[in-house]
């Protein structure tokens, strides 16, 4: 099969790293790949050789030493070769399924330039969180009915996509994302950051720095409740980066949570992290399926998450992990619980998800069945 793969630029994040494992799942299945990137980013190392990238735009690094101008200068060549790639080089080649990576993400590209039998849209998030913001709402208007199939990447986020867009319920599906391999018994270098007393409960979020939707400034406020009441007892370790950093840092500050509260920066490779940490604390108003979840339990570390969507489907609370309100009260009675009792959570030290998330052949395979129950009905 042919499939081409639009997405906007392939920075550090959860969905990009989904998006690349599942077009390296694909490539491996023997499926040719092309993926269609608005820009050049950081994670393109890490595709299989095979998938052939298309830029629309790229920033030439040399222009970025002359500040306002060299941006000006990278635009002008931006806008050239974007023109050039939609008009000819896009014209050229017909697919048979065509990916739009991110809901919201205009897709006017794929139905004016590319040929295709089929058009799939992504869903990584709760649309009856996001289409409150309006975006969500003006895109369905536009483009809704113009594409064959929308993909959930969890049972949760297909649902609410049915029940808010109920006349496109029968072209919603849930695929799951694309688990890394990861073995849990390789023993990982400690980070420089952390701390080596093993009896200071080493907390980790690993996150892009957004307060809309991780509530950054909420876990400001709880780390600030926590040291008051358990001095010493505890780091906080937050991985990523973000729009929002110096929102975070100032609360940090602003709170005496120097030496609470690290911010540790975006990283390639977050394993030692979690290798390192007693607590994976995933605290987000909202997500589609929680990669930092999926990475924690396949490092067998306990977690506590919020009440967002998908996440009844990666923990059984109590048995694998924590589940708690998503608000701040109950956020913090937990996490006060657990500096109370920390040997408490070493019961949830083990994987405990379902097959159905673990089977990444099995989702690459029901993909393609999809492509061919679509085009078989066309």
């Amino acid at each position: 099969m042919k499939i081409l793969y639009y997405y906007s630029k392939l920075k550090i994040g959860g969905a990009e790293r989904s998006t690349i494992r599942l077009m390296n799942e694909l490539a491996n299945d023997g499926h040719q790949v092309t993926l269609l990137l608005r820009w050049n980013g950081d994670l393109e190392s890490e595709l299989n050789s095979d998938i052939k990238c298309i830029y629309l735009k790229k920033t030439m690094p040399i222009f970025e030493r002359f500040g306002k101008i060299g941006a000006l200068m990278n635009q002008a060549i931006g806008m050239i070769s974007l023109s050039y790639k939609k008009y000819f080089l896009l014209k050229r080649d017909k697919y048979d399924l065509a990916i739009n990576g991110l809901l919201g993400y205009n897709p006017s590209i794929l139905f004016e330039h590319i040929q295709a039998n089929c058009y799939m849209q992504m869903l990584r998030n709760d649309v009856s969180v996001t289409r409150s913001y309006g975006e969500t709402e003006h895109y369905m208007n536009e483009f809704g009915k113009r594409f064959n199939a929308y993909i959930g990447v969890s049972k949760y986020v297909t649902d609410s996509f049915k029940t808010c867009y109920p006349q496109l319920a029968e072209r919603a599906y849930t695929i799951y994302n694309i688990l890394p391999n990861i073995d849990a018994s390789v023993t990982q270098e400690c980070p420089e950051i952390y701390c080596k007393d093993k009896t200071i409960l080493r907390i980790l979020t690993v996150c892009r720095l957004e307060e809309k939707s991780k509530g950054l400034l909420r876990m400001a406020r709880i780390a600030q409740c926590l040291q008051k009441e358990f001095p010493g007892k505890f780091k906080w370790y937050v991985v990523g980066s973000g729009q929002d950093r110096l929102l975070l840092q100032n609360k940090i500050e602003e709170y005496g949570l120097e030496n609470t509260m690290i911010l540790c920066g975006a990283t390639s490779d977050p394993l030692p992290y979690y290798a390192h940490s007693d607590l994976v604390a995933v605290l987000s108003y909202y997500e589609g399926l929680c990669g930092v979840v999926n990475e924690a339990k396949l490092m067998c570390k306990p977690v506590i998450a919020t009440q967002f969507s998908g996440i009844d489907e990666q923990i059984q609370n109590g048995i694998n992990g924590i589940i708690v309100e998503n608000e701040e009260k109950s956020i913090l009675e937990k996490m006060q619980q657990i500096l109370w009792a920390p040997d408490s959570i070493k019961r949830y030290e083990f994987n405990g998800m379902p097959e159905k998330l673990l089977d990444n052949k099995g989702k690459v395979k029901d993909l393609v069945n999809l492509y061919k129950k679509i085009t078989c009905n066309c």
